[in-house]
């Protein structure tokens, strides 16, 4: 809430500098304004003193025609009235974020929403990516074009109800995605990320390379080791985590281990991750332990992704 307190003070400022620019260009103006608060000042002390309801009354007169005065010079001078208002960005809550003791202005939920698209790593193209836009056209098209289309139709189908499951707090496995690329992996993955964060669920994205690197800058960048409870907790903690091409970094034994326990610790936390590879099912123990895969294909529901490249075809009907 400081940026919007001081975001207000900046916009205050703004018109008190558009209004004393005015001032300067139209002396009348100024004087009229003075004589205006000026009046009120004497109607607040009068108050204090009880005037009585005639002087009261004369008081409220006085201001009321210097009111008329100034509007009719604003108007002598083609100058808009607004001049002397504040320029909020949100009129509803003038830049307050509330509209009301514990009300959200729909302004500060926006805020909320675009901040957690920023954190969670996705792209402009991916935020573009929505359970709407997954075009079951492309699937037609292909050899055995029927079947696959039906197919990915219920593809989607897990994917939103994997979202929904998340976003109203039922029990959720992992999902596995796995096939060739350009088949849509990337696109369904974007889809239930979208979703969530309308939701305001945290999500975090990265390619698996993205993520260990992370996870090692966290743990061995010793000029920023602040940032490791931090960091590490959104790994473990976030409502979803989404690693994207598995299979494509350069496996060692500690990519390895930290794979393992960053598994094992969304399995304790009880939160899922979706995981995509281009890489086969049968593939998978062989590279990352018999032991990690099991913890993880034991706790996911595995996806497969078939047909040509959607990408390759749609870059062909160009």
């Amino acid at each position: 809430m400081a940026d919007r307190d001081t975001k207000r003070l900046q916009k205050q400022a703004e018109r008190d500098r558009r209004v004393a620019d005015l001032h300067r260009r139209f002396p009348a103006l100024a004087d009229l304004d003075r004589a205006i608060r000026q009046a009120g000042i004497r109607l607040v002390q009068g108050a204090l003193r009880r005037l009585t309801p005639d002087e009261v009354a004369a008081l409220t007169e006085e201001r009321s025609t210097l009111f008329a005065q100034k509007r009719a010079l604003l108007r002598e001078y083609g100058i808009d009235e607004q001049v002397y208002a504040v320029r909020w960005d949100c009129a509803r809550c003038q830049d307050r974020g509330w509209t009301d003791f514990g009300v959200k202005c729909a302004c500060l939920v926006q805020e909320e929403i675009d901040g957690a698209f920023a954190r969670s790593g996705l792209t402009d193209e991916m935020r573009r990516q929505t359970f709407g836009s997954f075009d079951l056209n492309w699937y037609t098209m292909q050899p055995g074009g029927v079947r696959l289309a039906e197919k990915m139709e219920r593809v989607r189908a897990i994917c939103q109800q994997f979202a929904h499951d998340i976003v109203h707090g039922g029990p959720v496995k992992n999902l596995l995605f796995y096939g060739p690329v350009g088949t849509g992996k990337t696109h369904l993955s974007s889809a239930i990320a979208n979703v969530l964060v309308a939701e305001r669920k945290s999500v975090v994205y990265g390619t698996i390379s993205q993520v260990i690197s992370t996870i090692y800058e966290a743990k061995f960048d010793f000029q920023n080791k602040g940032r490791q409870p931090e960091v590490l907790a959104a790994l473990r903690k976030a409502d979803l985590v989404i690693i994207d091409d598995l299979g494509t970094e350069n496996t060692t034994e500690s990519v390895v281990t930290e794979l393992f326990e960053l598994v094992n610790d969304r399995v304790r936390f009880g939160k899922p991750l979706l995981i995509s590879t281009n890489l086969a099912l049968p593939q998978l123990p062989g590279r990352y332990s018999l032991r990690t895969m099991d913890r993880l294909l034991t706790q996911s529901i595995c996806v497969e992704f078939e047909g040509s490249s959607v990408r390759e075809l749609r870059f062909a009907r160009r």
